[in-house]
């Protein structure tokens, strides 16, 4: 894979290099004017109109650049964080990719009598007045931006040393229009000789707080995963080596089953929210979760942490587990009053000398999935509304649920019939708690190489998501493969930008999308796109291809040899169209002809794999050796989730 970093020439309007036009946007209204591209208009007006996104950018009269010069200095405090000297670097370094220009970084005591960009909660800034006010503060949460000029100094910050990281990158853009669409795909201005200060005052904050990462484009590229707004797993306090799936992680059977064998579902897969009806044994269990959670807690220094189910689909059948589920019809109401219990020996941990210095907003997630996904609610029809079945049902005020519907479709909206049981059910949930987190699903996680039609669903969900105020969302894909096909890196574009503001128009991001990975092949790579799109509503309504993300997709009728061959030759195009480039600039040249090539090998794949008696014996070693080697030229490096792409080779027999 490159290792190169291209920075794409943004050739800019005279109206971004000598001033820019005025945009503004009230909270909930018009999304913000990219300096050099046009404004990205709701697809809906009013979809949603939550959030807030308060956009105020025009031509200043400062001189921050003049004749290949500037007078300005980055100032950090005397004492931050690593994302804060992050910040302050991303924009030393993007100023001079744009300029040639290095802007010196200093800190607070060393700051001269000079202009400057003030990074976080500087002294500067609380001399200037321009701290983060209580207000401004709670419309931001965790991961909002706060930017504003004033006296021809600029103010970057955020209630978070992420929040101040991300502000760096929004005064980029719209200072110097910066954007990213992969990890060598970066757009921005360049050769500026000459630059105006923009007056900003920007308050804005992403409608879904948290996106985690779930592909392995951003998994391991810490920089484009922090240049999306994407986040880690460190807000989660982990227990043993994961936040996920972490039951068994504090109640360990090897420890405690013989024990207590009360602790644990009848089949050993789960445990046992009741303990098998034993009250004191239950209260002695959750005293054992809590007091790892503290533990967890000082080590850590986190406030979300989950108690979660075992990564199956069973559920405890003992009579008192049983007795609840005829009751309530589901089985979340005993992880919901576990919960709640163990919230309320921490609360008084809080209260003790020992636990006051670690107090904090501590969130605790259970998952509502499989046999707890049903919310314990009741339907009145005549009004479409659900209340709780009653008070015991009732998530304490910092216990929430990790919604994880994994048989929904993701082809299909949480609108669309198919998915009538999972949108009721987080419909119900609402009712039960305030604390909303996301787990949803985009790929097929037994052939990654197979593309996934999430495209035509994601706006319409990411809106729902904001709109039931989930605070954190994994949109799960190919995690551990290096890199993926099937317009993953699409996806991942998208993730970034839907997550930030629903509103957006897709299609607008889309079309950006492919202009700036493709290049001179975005026309011919767009036809392929489109095509895919088209080709999986056809199958979804005459094949009835629609279903769970564990579908079966290699049947030879869903992808006709005819198709698959003229995809392949959309991308052999693509390639000549990007011949010339090749004296021009070689290393854009690179860039494009790989993210051409990675989108080449779905089609590649479909055709080998399902019609390898169109070739002789010899032509499809050939074609089988060829697509391996550029598997691993490209670092695709998984066929599945649980597969390895070797073992993709092992079955072709290569």
């Amino acid at each position: 894979m490159k290792n190169i970093r291209k920075i794409l020439v943004c050739i800019l309007a005279a109206l971004f290099l000598f001033g820019v036009v005025a945009g503004c946007s009230k909270e909930g209204g018009e999304t913000p004017v990219t300096p050099g591209s046009e404004n990205l208009a709701p697809a809906t007006p009013g979809a949603w109109e939550g959030g807030t996104h308060e956009i105020y950018v025009e031509e200043g009269s400062a001189d921050f650049i003049s004749n290949g010069r500037s007078d300005y200095v980055i100032v950090i405090p005397d004492e931050c964080g690593d994302l804060v000297e992050t910040a302050a670097s991303e924009i030393s370094v993007l100023i001079y990719e744009a300029s040639g220009i290095t802007l010196d970084v200093v800190t607070d005591a060393a700051l001269p009598n000079t202009n400057y960009i003030s990074v976080g909660n500087t002294q500067a800034a609380a001399s200037a007045g321009v701290p983060i006010s209580g207000d401004v503060a709670a419309r931001l949460g965790d991961n909002g931006v706060y930017v504003q000029t004033k006296d021809d100094n600029v103010y970057i910050m955020g209630t978070t040393d992420t929040g101040t990281l991300y502000a760096a990158y929004t005064w980029l853009e719209y200072q110097l229009g910066f954007e990213v669409y992969g990890a060598d795909e970066v757009v921005i201005a360049t050769d500026v000789r000459d630059m105006k200060l923009n007056e900003m005052n920007i308050i804005d904050a992403p409608d879904i707080q948290y996106m985690q990462s779930t592909y392995g484009f951003t998994d391991y590229n810490t920089t484009l995963r922090q240049r999306m707004r994407i986040t880690d797993n460190t807000i989660w306090l982990t227990i043993g080596n994961s936040p996920w799936h972490n039951s068994f992680k504090y109640v360990d059977p090897d420890i405690y089953r013989s024990l207590h064998p009360e602790w644990y579902s009848e089949d050993g897969t789960q445990l046992c929210y009741t303990a098998h009806g034993d009250s004191a044994s239950l209260t002695e269990m959750a005293e054992l979760v809590a007091e790892r959670i503290e533990s967890e807690i000082i080590a850590q220094d986190r406030s979300y942490v989950t108690i979660t189910m075992e990564d199956t689909s069973t559920w405890c059948t003992c009579a008192d587990c049983t007795a609840l589920n005829q009751q309530y019809g589901t089985d979340a109401v005993s992880v919901i009053r576990f919960c709640n219990q163990v919230s309320a020996l921490i609360d008084e941990w809080f209260a003790t000398p020992e636990g006051t210095p670690y107090e904090c907003d501590l969130k605790i997630v259970f998952f509502a999935y499989h046999a707890t996904e049903p919310a314990p609610v009741t339907y009145d029809e005549a009004t479409d509304t659900y209340a709780p079945i009653d008070d015991t049902v009732l998530c304490a005020d910092n216990v929430g649920i990790l919604y994880a519907p994994i048989l929904a479709t993701y082809q299909k909206d949480f609108y669309d019939e198919y998915n009538t049981p999972y949108y009721t059910a987080l419909r119900g949930w609402e009712t039960i708690t305030d604390n909303i987190y996301m787990w949803t699903y985009s790929t097929g996680f037994h052939y990654y190489l197979v593309p996934t039609n999430t495209y035509n669903s994601m706006q319409a969900n990411y809106r729902l998501w904001a709109e039931v105020g989930a605070e954190w969302l994994l949109d799960q894909s190919q995690y551990n493969s290096i890199q993926s096909t099937g317009f993953c890196a699409l996806k991942l574009y998208l993730n970034a930008k839907l997550h930030w503001n629903v509103n957006y128009d897709m299609e607008e991001l889309i079309d950006k999308f492919f202009t700036n990975y493709f290049g001179p092949a975005a026309t011919t790579m767009r036809r392929y796109f489109d095509e895919l799109r088209s080709h999986f509503l056809f199958m979804e309504e005459t094949m009835d291809y629609v279903g769970y993300q564990g579908i079966e997709p290699l049947e030879q009728r869903y992808w006709p040899a005819t198709l698959l061959e003229r995809w392949i030759s959309y991308c052999d195009q693509a390639e000549e169209d990007l011949a010339a480039l090749a004296e021009e600039d070689p290393t854009a040249y690179a860039m494009y002809l790989e993210n051409v090539q990675l989108e080449s090998l779905s089609p590649r794949y479909l055709l080998l794999d399902l019609w390898g008696n169109r070739f002789s014996e010899s032509e499809l070693t050939a074609l089988r050796n060829q697509f391996r080697n550029d598997c691993n030229a490209l670092e695709v490096n998984r066929y599945a989730e649980k597969q390895a792409i070797t073992e993709l080779w092992s079955s072709w027999g290569i």
